[in-house]
């Protein structure tokens, strides 16, 4: 089932759950096991994770696999590790990121065929960036139109963003919102997470001054407040500013980016210009993934962080 969210309408979890349980009726449920979201937004993806969180745990406690698929990823493989019921949970969810909706040949394939009803414990949720019309003619992504949730972000534009920043901001009784809106407009360049990052700072600000602070200060603390978007970070690495890679890569820590999926975004950028440089982050990144899987001793986050600002 296609469902479109109005994004100006993601200010919560709980208003998107809404939505979806008033606006699809019977046909939005959690007995859905499979559930695709299509957004080049990271917070929409959260968003979504969330929801589906929030309803699964009605059902007991489950248990979380994170993937990160290219063309050669082996989706049977993936699936066939989980069909036994988890020992300390009754349900596995698959979070499998598609980062360039390309699923290859034997990935869309097995898509086409997917039968979410022969793997009773598992649910599985694919993210999946924006797509082409092409793309979502293909037959693997019918498929999971027709079988699941398949879940799109409508009116993502700037009309969509100024309406979403406004509702975001309704704890700011100041005369200059107006301002503050079109300051935001302006700084995250039709980005919704950065938007939401830059009000989430200033909701802080604001409540940890009792709600007495003047426009000049919003301005700073927006002027001051970085993207943090993790899919920028090959640029950031290109700077070759070490001070200010190890500045980002701190800020992505701090807002609980996944180590795996950084991994992933390094090597997928190194693997575009094979050469002795590349192939050498790529064997480092292997031996972080080993930090991460507890098989060597180490803290992966330094590991990363030094391997990133030696690249």
């Amino acid at each position: 089932m296609k469902i479109a969210v109005p994004a100006h309408l993601t200010y919560s979890v709980e208003e998107v759950e809404t939505f979806l349980v008033k606006n699809t009726g019977t046909k939005f449920d959690e007995s859905n096991k499979c559930w695709v979201v299509l957004s080049d937004e990271a917070l929409f993806h959260k968003l979504v994770y969330e929801v589906l969180e929030n309803r699964l745990k009605t059902k007991g406690s489950f248990d979380k696999d994170t993937h990160f698929a290219d063309a050669f990823f082996n989706w049977k493989e993936c699936f066939q590790k989980h069909d036994n019921i988890g020992l300390f949970a009754e349900i596995t969810l698959l979070q499998i990121y598609m980062k360039n909706g390309k699923p290859g040949p034997k990935g869309g394939a097995f898509l086409s065929e997917l039968n979410m009803n022969e793997n009773e414990s598992i649910y599985v949720l694919i993210h999946l960036p924006k797509l082409d019309f092409a793309s979502k003619n293909s037959k693997w992504f019918r498929a999971l139109a027709l079988n699941g949730n398949c879940i799109e972000f409508s009116n993502d534009n700037a009309a969509g963003l100024s309406k979403f920043i406004e509702n975001h901001l309704a704890f700011y009784v100041g005369k200059e919102k107006n301002k503050i809106i079109n300051l935001i407009l302006d700084k995250c360049e039709g980005n919704f997470t950065s938007a939401h990052n830059e009000i989430v700072s200033l909701k802080l600000l604001y409540n940890s001054n009792e709600g007495e602070i003047d426009l000049t200060s919003l301005v700073s603390a927006i002027d001051n407040n970085s993207k943090h978007n993790p899919f920028i970070l090959p640029d950031i690495i290109k700077t070759y500013d070490k001070k200010k890679i190890l500045q980002f890569l701190r800020e992505l820590k701090k807002d609980n980016v996944p180590l795996p999926l950084l991994i992933w975004i390094v090597a997928n950028d190194s693997r575009k210009t094979l050469n002795i440089k590349s192939e050498k982050i790529l064997i480092s990144l292997h031996e972080i993934d080993k930090h991460l899987k507890g098989i060597t001793p180490g803290d992966p986050w330094v590991e990363f962080e030094r391997a990133i600002i030696n690249y």
